[in-house]
């Protein structure tokens, strides 16, 4: 019962066969690369505090308002021969930690983004920070355990920023 493809052509060089087979096939070929660049690309993770209401999203302003609420008030310097990123941190209400945390979100590239846990040593606290890339930055301030935070916006050539509360908005 073998039939002939067409008068005197074998099988594949039969275009009606390609068509039925080939889109199919494309079609399978088509989604696993479409599932292989959706497995290898992650999305970037929202450097703040958001919930999110139905489609909405809206910011968390508790630590903001904590931080208020304790008086904190702080200045960051920045030191490029030393490599040294060093914060004079005051609390009106509470008690300093032993260590903070410093956040340093590049405004448009994400894969620049730096945490330092700096130390408390000689009045004020110390770390230690390679330099970074032009550009604008976002910077926050905040103790490991994330009671409170203070926040600012500083350009890849200042040396020195001062970090405020929101206070919540």
């Amino acid at each position: 019962m073998n039939m002939p493809a067409g008068p005197g052509q074998p099988w594949y060089r039969e275009p009606l066969m390609w068509l039925v087979v080939g889109v199919p096939a494309l079609t399978v070929a088509g989604g696993l690369v479409t599932l292989l660049l959706a497995t290898r690309g992650s999305d970037a993770v929202v450097r703040d505090d958001y919930r999110r209401e139905g489609l909405a999203i809206y910011a968390d302003p508790a630590r903001d308002q904590a931080a208020v609420a304790a008086g904190a008030r702080a200045s960051l310097s920045f030191d490029g021969t030393a490599q040294q990123l060093r914060a004079t941190v005051s609390l009106e209400r509470g008690t300093l930690p032993d260590r903070l945390l410093v956040v340093l979100s590049h405004a448009t590239r994400a894969e620049f983004d730096r945490m330092i846990t700096l130390k408390r040593m000689n009045g004020g606290y110390q770390g230690s920070l390679a330099p970074l890339p032009g550009g604008r930055w976002y910077v926050e301030l905040t103790p490991p355990s994330r009671d409170w935070r203070l926040r600012g916006e500083f350009a890849g050539s200042q040396r020195e920023v001062e970090l405020r509360s929101t206070g919540g908005r």
